[in-house]
Formats: C-alpha cells, structure tokens, sequence
C-alpha cells in the first residue's frame, strides 16, 4: 500500500510507451514487500534536465534513463561510477543526500544474458550496429570479453568514427557492411530501426556465416534485423534478456537486495505474447 512514506523511483525515456520497467520493477518491489513505487515519465530532450531537477526536488530516490537521453544525462549527475565514466552513458541514478549518482548496468544486463546464452564473444568478430547511449554499453560489454575484432556501422558515420577511435574498435560506413559481414560471428543491433513499421535493414548483403548471431536489442518488435535472422535460418536473439537482468542491477544499486528474475521472465513473456505494450 502506497503512503506518505513510500520511496519513489522513475524511468525517463522518449518514446516511454513501449517500456516494460514500470512493470517489472514495482512487481520486484512488490515481491520484495518494498513500500516503493516505479513511474514512467516522457520528457523531450529540452526538458531532461529540469525533470531531473523536478525528480530531486520531489524527493525521488533514484530513476533509470533509457533512449534518447543515456548520453545527455551524464551531465545532470553529480558523481559518475568509474565504469560509467569509461562507457561514457549512464542508465540508472541513485539520489542521496540531494546528490545525483550514475552508473550504468546497460553492459552488466547485455554480458550476462550473453553469458546465460552461451553466446561465446572471446576472439571472434562483432559488428555493431547504432552508435548510441546503448552501443557504449554494448562496445564496453565486448571490449571486456576479448573480442578479436569489432566495427561499428552507423547510418551517419561521423558518429561511428568518433565511437570507434574512443573505444578503439573500426567504423565502417553502413552501406560497406556487406564486405564485413562475411567474417562476422555476432552482429548486434543498439540503433532504433525496427521501432518504427516501414523500417528497412540499413544495409544490404551478399554473404553472411552460418554461424552467424543476431542480437537485436530491441525486445517487443520484429525487426528488420530479426526478420534478415528468420530468413537466412541464423540464430537471434532479442533483448529481452539484457532488459531484465539491466533492472535488476539497477534494482540491487537503489536497494541492496537482488530481484527474483524468475517473475520478471514470466511477466514479460506475458506482456509480449499478449501485444500489449507496456
């Protein structure tokens, strides 16, 4: 029961509509016999920072940031975790003491539902695709497990180039990709195409491994990238599995306890079977 001593928690996005957090979270709380309470919140890009201001002010105890806003938070924060600080995007902010503190789970949530896959990253060869808040995390991700090369595709490619020189990985313009791909292992999607129904794959190809991954992290729509998978019979898989296990090292940073995965699971498969969005 929600009371006058009920902690507050948020989820800051734009579009926020699809999100499975609110969801996932206060069923956590609620599991965990938690008096505290998870909303969803739409500010623009103009507005991000004074919602972040209006959050502390309000007395929020913490939020998670998700697209478009993961790289423009780090400058609303106060103190910033090393690791995030290295990825260079935050996801999630503990406020204490009417101080904001980042950190980022993005690339805990993507390694681990890699490593509960089996999804063997050590001397093979990835390509990226986005160049975003969440390709930090993942290029952070796979830099931590040794891969033997990694490029990253973006449809613009200045954006790529910079990426690329401050993780120390290769851009390559997006419409070359068809000359990679054929000694790709993994290819993993962090951009948006596929949130939006006449999306198209933002390159062509002509080879591609049979061993070839696909990780779309886009977890409640066929993508171009899931359909491209489907159809050349390659092995996919979506990210619903680095949404859960992200909230949950967010859940653990604001409270000290690990959530029940488990419920999580079960609830999203619910949501996602349903169509609903959530």
């Amino acid at each position: 029961m929600l009371n006058n001593k009920t902690r507050l928690f948020a989820i800051l996005g734009c579009p926020i509509k699809h999100s499975f957090s609110s969801v996932m979270q206060n069923k956590w709380f609620e599991k965990e016999h938690l008096n505290c309470a998870y909303l969803a919140f739409e500010p623009k890009d103009y507005e991000l920072e004074c919602t972040i201001e209006s959050l502390k002010k309000l007395k929020f105890n913490g939020f998670n940031i998700t697209v478009p806003h993961k790289i423009k938070a780090l400058k609303y924060v106060d103190v910033i975790d090393k690791n995030a600080k290295k990825i260079g995007s935050i996801n999630t902010v503990i406020i204490k003491k009417n101080k904001l503190y980042g950190y980022n789970t993005d690339y805990l949530g993507f390694a681990k539902d890699l490593e509960l896959k089996n999804v063997i990253i050590k001397n093979k060869k990835v390509i990226v695709i986005g160049a975003g808040g969440a390709a930090r995390a993942i290029l952070s991700a796979l830099k931590t497990g040794n891969t033997q090369q990694i490029y990253i595709a973006n449809r613009t490619l200045d954006k790529a180039i910079i990426l690329a020189k401050e993780f120390k990985v290769k851009s390559i313009d997006i419409n070359n990709v068809k000359d990679v791909l054929g000694n790709v292992d993994l290819l993993v999607n962090c951009s948006s195409c596929g949130m939006k129904k006449d999306d198209r794959l933002p390159f062509s190809f002509c080879k591609i491994k049979t061993s070839l991954i696909v990780y779309d992290l886009i977890y409640n729509k066929k993508t171009p990238f899931v359909k491209f998978a489907k159809d050349n019979k390659l092995k996919v898989f979506t990210g619903e599995g680095m949404l859960i296990w992200q909230g949950a090292y967010a859940f653990r940073l604001w409270t000290g306890k690990f959530p029940d995965v488990k419920i999580a699971e079960k609830f999203l498969k619910k949501f996602l079977k349903q169509g609903i969005n959530v």
